[in-house]
């Protein structure tokens, strides 16, 4: 069901669509929130309060020129002479006007009530006290819905403002007014011209800004979508097209170009690993199945092969399948070596201390406390580089295993004073199934393993030689995630 309603549009409609909303965002608030009908009832209530504040100063000055002739002369007196001025004026404000004596009884009005008594409304009473009080009470609806463009107003409240009349000091009556204030909708009826232009303006820089977004998003996005095609299909130019994303106004685009160029370039080296891999193990693996296979076609056409030469044909060919058996687990190790396992806190003094115990030859020095990392891996990794320097250092030869941390650093050293390395051999000692001990079935993987391994755990690993002194260094970061460049 959610598959269904889910909508899948162009990029321009939904920024047309997005900004659209925005663009009407705000006056869905002043609709749904109900302030502009708050606002037009306090307008409404304000031009009330200064209608009243008229009608006061009139009656106040009529019943002064009444009391001119007879000084006993009330506001009930000139009530009958207020009620046509009052009549013209609903006809000018639209606004019900009621002049009330101090009892709270109608004595003047702009329509029918003349005599009625109001002093049990609440507002009439605080305008008897001297304040000024206004309510909202509901209106009975129209028998015609009244059109946009009316005069007649279509809220559904009656606003009601009652102000005392004040002479000399003394409160001799109330003038009570009502009126319907506008509703939203016919507010926004007369506001159309200028409304109307205002959004216009609105809505040419919202598609402006849409058009400029959509130009500058679909074309970065345009050609990310066509360098990860590219890609897809194998081909090797597709970085350099990233490279221009990575420049996008948009700084997500770009982050995610550099992300896309870094996974690319992994990718790319990880095939051309794969295929250097590949070719490398086709090579090592070539020498002892040709000799496998000789070696058994040679016993079975040659029944009559003298004893003592069928043994010599079966002992190369167990030792060259010892040596596939090497091959096969030195690239399990390898391999092992290169993914990113679990990491625990490793107690390194006690690894390097099982090290050394191994060869009576090798001394231990230092301390370096724990790491985040494999055990076994750093161990064989360690163990290689001992075994190397036994191996080819000669029977006499000396190995010193230091170990020490710096910040952020731990640092491992094996120094050995053997024959060294040669200066020819030595930048490629790293690389796999390179050996110059092949006679005694050296499968060249225990060092590209020890890189492994290092690599893995965000470290570098170096090597110094001479004649009689060889030295590989290996610097482990103790952050599992920080890479480490060489130093």
């Amino acid at each position: 069901m959610a598959d269904r309603l889910r909508l899948i549009l162009p990029l321009r409609l939904w920024l047309v669509l997005s900004h659209g909303l925005v663009l009407c965002l705000p006056l869905l608030a002043v609709l749904g929130t109900g302030a502009l009908a708050n606002d037009l009832q306090m307008q409404t209530r304000g031009e009330l309060v200064n209608q009243a504040a008229w009608v006061e100063v009139l009656a106040v000055e009529t019943l002064r020129d009444a009391r001119r002739g007879r000084r006993r002369a009330t506001l009930d007196d000139v009530g009958p002479k207020l009620t046509p001025l009052l009549t013209q004026a609903r006809e000018a404000t639209l606004a019900g006007v009621r002049l009330l004596n101090q009892d709270g009884v109608v004595i003047a009005t702009s329509g029918d009530g003349l005599g009625e008594d109001l002093s049990a409304l609440d507002e009439v009473q605080v305008a008897l006290a001297g304040e000024i009080a206004s309510t909202a009470r509901p209106r009975p609806p129209p028998s015609t819905r009244q059109p946009l463009d009316s005069v007649s107003r279509r809220a559904p409240v009656r606003l009601y403002v009652a102000t005392p009349v004040r002479l000399d000091g003394d409160i001799i009556g109330a003038v009570l007014l009502m009126r319907t204030p506008r509703e939203e909708l016919q507010a926004l009826y007369h506001m159309a011209p200028t409304l109307g232009l205002g959004l216009l303006a609105a809505l040419g820089v919202t598609l402006l800004l849409v058009l400029v977004s959509a130009q500058v998003l679909s074309r970065s996005l345009r050609r990310l979508s066509l360098a990860s095609q590219t890609i897809a299909q194998g081909g090797r130019d597709a970085v350099s097209e990233l490279v221009e994303v990575q420049r996008s106004h948009v700084a997500e685009v770009g982050q995610l170009a550099v992300s896309v160029t870094e996974m690319t370039q992994a990718l790319q080296a990880r095939l051309s690993y794969i295929r250097e891999f590949a070719g490398n193990v086709s090579h090592e693996f070539k020498t002892p199945l040709s000799t496998l296979k000789g070696s058994v076609e040679l016993l079975r056409d040659d029944d009559g092969m003298p004893a003592e030469q069928r043994e010599r044909f079966l002992s190369n060919a167990h030792d060259e399948l010892n040596r596939l058996e090497r091959l096969v687990s030195g690239l399990l190790a390898l391999a092992r070596a290169e993914e990113a396992g679990q990491r625990e806190p490793v107690d390194l003094d006690a690894l390097l201390g099982r090290v050394a115990a191994r060869w009576p030859q090798v001394s231990l020095g230092g301390a370096a406390g724990t790491l985040p990392g494999a055990a076994s891996q750093l161990e064989s990794a360690v163990e290689n580089l001992v075994q190397n320097a036994v191996t080819h250092g000669g029977p006499e030869v000396k190995v010193q295993l230091n170990a020490w941390r710096e910040p952020g650093v731990v640092v491992i050293e094996v120094l050995d004073d053997g024959r060294g390395i040669s200066p020819a051999n030595l930048p490629q000692i790293f690389d796999r199934f390179f050996t110059t001990d092949r006679a005694r079935g050296g499968t060249g993987l225990g060092l590209a393993l020890v890189k492994a391994v290092v690599t893995a755990h965000n470290g570098v690993v170096r090597v110094e030689s001479v004649p009689g002194r060889t030295c590989f260094t290996l610097r482990l970061s103790t952050a599992p995630r920080a890479a480490l460049t060489s130093r």
